[in-house]
């Protein structure tokens, strides 16, 4: 069994090449055809078939009669399929589709040793004499004109090598009509620059007769084209060869779809022609009196391909048509479109691929030059301006300010850069020059200017930017003056020379603590903002405490104020100096933080004079504490209160402590803390971010007014990229703005410089209605025991003095322990959440001690609000070990509620790093050992420790009573008469 391939006509189809298996046998002088090969042959046996012959079967499978049925014939059968198929789409489609898969198998049958024979319908046996021989080189046409008297001769002369082959009255098979292919005496030959169709007139005729009326018109085309594509033999009209000078054309152009495009032409002489144009020579006709005079100019194809070359070296993309050029576009537009983020989004792709295309012109406009390329765009309705573009950049600094001098130069026109603010935010690509042209802004000036747009402010022909603002300087492509760029660095690289500690400061500062400092200072130097983030128990009060007590106005032995003769109080006195005076620093806290900053003012900066102004200690006459005083404490509800009078006078700070009571910028604390006015202004929280970025932008604002833009500003450019949509570059631009404002160390980056166990205790203040049902009950058991005390307390009176201790530490926790329907709120409950809100969006794990399982339960109501997880250990509790080990071991579980009963031993619970005491025991030992469920062995983070105390309540004279006699409190506890040892005094001054 042998595969061979045949030539066959179909009886519809003409011929065609087809796959057959044939029996040789060595005694027969021929071989006889078996099968033709199908597609479904290759299913069991294709392992018996070459990979060409594979090819080859599913080829020819393509021109099967079911396939064409099925491809041209969707709705008929396949015995309708001839019948029902137009003459008109046969010609148009069939024909042509089956032609360039005969093409295909001709082309893969070159060089192959597999045997072709020509076979006649229905015969079988094939004989060498039907062998067909492949002749696919050395074959030429020649286009013969001769131009006589009375009219001219066309015919054409094929060639094979030397031979010329006869066509007229010879048995010509045309195969293929373009490219031709025929079939003649057993040869196939191949002519790839002529149509078969062109042939066909000659099977029959010598010659072509083209009379004398239609000559014109017919040596303007047909001998034209001829001449520039074909060989030509020729006589009765002149052929003049002439060695033309040449130039290359690149026409800038928008094609039909809107798209730009560069059409290349070549320039011989005066004669232009396409790059797309076929021909190996540009050929012009000229008629003098009755002769046809052609001037042909030898197209330099290596010239012309290295053009080609050049341009796509480049980058432009030459599309190519077999050998023809047809136009050539920028490489991969399509994909640069979809990467650029800072040009509007409403610009088409067609816009922005016209934009490219002249950036394109302006980058290698010299490069084309040097080449010898000359660039056009006379076909467009608008010229663009394609020279070049330079933007001189200066920053210079003055004060608080930034300036930024900046000239665009489009050849000989120098415009102000700030005359594009408009095209830079707008996203407007677009700018009329004076001349008419269009320039093409850059597309990199929208990413590295926008910003310096946004925050900028135009002032004659300069931009202006606050220091603030140095990042967005710092970005931006000019080389600043020497000043300016020491300035830059500064600021950039947060260079904090080491500053000497005040001699007056009673606290030896932890490292961080210094360095936190220092940072405070090199802010104040710069006269720029800043946000002390720290984790709380950090120290953040003793940082700014110390910033303060560096910055202290010199002492002074006059009062600064001295009533006038109007009897109102003037600044200074009539002989006294006529400098500037240093004002007080505001610092504005919760309600629930005045008492610990007197303390830690107290303790650790004495040298600071404090005035709290808050409650019945509000003088109306403010300008004489503001410069008696060195700080003024006060709250956000008074700054609400008296806005009016606090606005009306300049502060030295302004420093607001747990700054996310401003974080909301339609409230009207934000509205009035943002109006006082002040040298300096710092904020100092754990919890910058507590739902939103626009948290963030509050307190930025109010730090570095414009840091960030305008609100709405904010929300479009940040809040809804970054929170929404997670974008990364809106997330860096973020950053970076904020970074240099904020300094932020948690409790794990600082552990070497904390000692292994950090307590504080919090005085906290009752609200009103809170105070008021204190008072009363005091008052009424106080008068009680007056009447009943004798010098040493007796056990009737003693027992009397407990259940009046429990009454009133009850209120001083919260009143609905001692009356579940009340409605009055308690001070210290409402600190308590606001602090495990802190550390539970810090993710830090939190044990809960009280004496008082209703206590307990009343967080656990809130927790269920705010939806936090948590567990709870008290005497009711079963399965302990599970719930210890669920805290333990659960990530999600951040508060552990415990009961003194309950978990005041036996308890190992290292996964917690803060314990709050929530209402204090008298017994100094059972704090320890609630404090020593965390601080123990395998312990390996910092544990911090708060006392939680309700001003001027029993818990406080609890507590002070223990640091004087901690022998009397622990006698107070432990004895079966607690108040053995203690006076009818003592006991009495727990009820003042």
């Amino acid at each position: 069994m042998e595969f061979i391939i045949t030539i066959t006509e179909h009886h519809s189809l003409g011929f065609l090449v087809l796959p057959y298996l044939a029996d040789r046998t060595d005694d027969k002088p021929y071989i006889s055809v078996i099968r033709r090969l199908r597609i479904h042959d290759l299913t069991n046996e294709e392992n018996r078939f070459s990979p060409l012959q594979v090819i080859l079967i599913k080829l020819a499978e393509k021109y099967s009669d079911e396939a064409l049925s099925k491809k041209f014939n969707k709705k008929g059968t396949l015995n309708d399929f001839y019948k029902n198929i137009k003459k008109e789409e046969f010609t148009r489609k069939i024909i042509p589709y089956i032609e360039e898969t005969l093409i295909q198998s001709l082309e893969l049958l070159k060089g192959s040793d597999l045997p072709i024979y020509f076979k006649k319908p229905r015969y079988i046996n094939l004989y060498e004499e039907d062998r067909v021989e492949l002749c696919y080189e050395d074959t030429e046409t020649v286009f013969n004109f001769h131009r006589l008297e009375e009219e001219t001769h066309y015919f054409l002369t094929i060639r094979h090598g030397d031979r010329q082959l006869p066509l007229l009255h010879k048995n010509v098979m045309l195969l293929v009509n373009e490219p031709c292919r025929i079939l003649y005496q057993n040869k196939l030959y191949y002519f790839d620059d002529i149509t078969g169709s062109k042939l066909i007139p000659f099977f029959e005729k010598e010659y072509i007769v083209i009379p004398r009326k239609v000559e014109d018109k017919y040596y303007e085309t047909f001998v034209l084209n001829s001449l520039k594509c074909q060989q030509v033999d020729y006589s009765g009209f002149e052929v003049i060869n002439v060695n033309p000078h040449h130039e290359a054309l690149l026409s800038f152009e928008i094609d039909i779809t809107g798209s730009p495009v560069f059409v290349l032409s070549f320039l011989y002489d005066s004669q232009t022609v396409k790059a797309k144009d076929e021909g190996k020579k540009v050929v012009h006709l000229v008629k003098k009196e009755n002769n046809y005079i052609f001037y042909c100019y030898e197209r330099d194809q290596n010239w012309e391909e290295n053009v080609i070359g050049l341009l796509g070296k480049l980058d432009l993309e030459v599309e190519k048509k077999g050998l023809n050029v047809t136009t050539a576009r920028l490489r991969n537009l399509a994909s640069k479109d979809s990467e650029d983020q800072e040009i509007t989004k409403h610009e088409s792709n067609a816009s922005e691929a016209l934009y490219e295309a002249i950036s394109w012109i302006s980058t290698h406009r010299n490069d084309l030059k040097d080449s010898g390329i000359r660039l056009t765009q006379d076909n467009l309705y608008q010229k663009y301006f394609t020279g070049s573009q330079d933007l001189d950049l200066k920053v210079t600094q003055s004060n608080d300010w930034f300036d930024v001098h900046a000239t665009v130069r489009f050849g000989e026109f120098s415009i102000p850069f700030v005359r594009f603010r408009k095209n830079i935010l707008n996203g407007i690509r677009e700018f009329k020059l004076p001349n008419g042209e269009i320039a093409i802004l850059p597309k990199e000036w929208f990413a590295r200017y926008h910003d310096l747009f946004t925050f900028g402010k135009t002032e004659d022909s300069n931009l202006r930017l606050r220091n603030h603002h140095f990042t967005l300087i710092r970005g931006i492509d000019a080389e600043p003056d020497p000043g300016v760029k020491t300035k830059l660095l500064e600021l950039s690289n947060q260079k904090m020379e080491p500053q000497q500690l005040p001699g007056d400061l009673q606290a030896n500062l932890r490292l961080y603590q210094k360095d936190g400092f220092d940072w405070l200072y090199y802010l104040y130097s710069n006269t720029l903002g800043g946000c002390l983030a720290d984790d709380m128990g950090l120290g953040k009060t003793l940082q700014a405490l110390t910033l303060l007590l560096k910055l202290k106005r010199p002492e002074t032995n006059a009062p600064f104020f001295q009533n006038n003769h109007n009897g109102q109080l003037s600044l200074f006195a009539d002989n006294g100096p006529k400098e500037t005076v240093q004002p007080a620093s505001l610092i504005v806290l919760p309600v629930s933080l005045v008492h610990n900053w007197e303390k830690e003012i107290q303790k650790f900066a004495p040298a600071l004079k404090a005035f709290v102004y808050k409650g019945i200690r509000r003088d109306k006459n403010i300008a004489e504490i503001l410069y008696n005083y060195d700080i003024i404490l006060t709250t956000y509800g008074t700054v609400r209160n008296d806005a009016e009078i606090l606005s009306g006078h300049h502060f030295f700070y302004l420093i607001l402590d747990e700054s996310q009571y401003i974080k909301n910028a339609e409230s009207k604390t934000y509205q009035t803390i943002t109006g006082l006015r002040s040298q300096h202004r710092l904020v100092l929280t754990g919890t910058p971010i507590e739902n939103s970025l626009s948290d963030l932008w509050s307190q930025m604002n109010f730090l570095n007014r414009g840091l960030l833009g305008g609100l709405s500003f904010f929300k479009h450019n940040f809040i809804t990229p970054i929170e929404h949509n997670r974008d990364p570059e809106k997330s860096a631009k973020l950053h970076s703005l904020i970074r240099p404002f904020i300094l932020r160390r948690t409790k794990e980056q600082v552990a070497r410089d904390l000692p292994p166990l950090t307590e504080e205790a919090f005085t906290i203040e009752m609200t009103k209605e809170q105070n008021d049902l204190y008072e009363a009950e005091k008052s009424a058991v106080r008068n009680l025991l007056l009447s009943g005390l004798g010098e040493e307390a007796n056990g009737k009176s003693g027992f009397m003095v407990l259940q009046a201790l429990m009454r009133l530490r009850q209120i001083a926790i919260h009143p609905k322990l001692l009356d579940a329907e009340s409605k009055i709120e308690s001070g210290k409950f409402n600190e308590i959440l606001s602090m495990l809100n802190i550390l539970v969006n810090e993710n830090h794990k939190i044990l809960v001690f009280s004496s008082f399982v209703k206590h307990l339960n009343l967080l656990e109501r809130e927790f269920h609000k705010e939806k936090w997880n948590y567990s709870i250990l008290t005497g009711q509790s079963v399965n302990r070990k599970s719930i210890i080990e669920e805290f333990q071991n659960d990530p999600d579980k951040n508060i552990f509620l415990i009961s003194l009963k309950a978990g005041g031993v036996g308890l190992n619970l290292t996964a917690a790093d803060y314990i709050f005491i929530i209402d204090p025991w008298w017994n100094p030992a059972a704090e320890m050992q609630a404090i020593s469920r965390a601080h123990r062995i395998g312990q390996d983070k910092k544990v911090f420790v708060y006392r939680f105390i309700s001003e001027n309540t029993v818990e406080e004279k609890i507590q002070k009573l223990q640091e004087k006699k901690s022998a009397i409190a622990d006698e107070f506890i432990n004895s079966n008469d607690p108040f053995r040892g203690l006076t009818s005094k003592e006991i009495l001054n727990l009820f003042e």
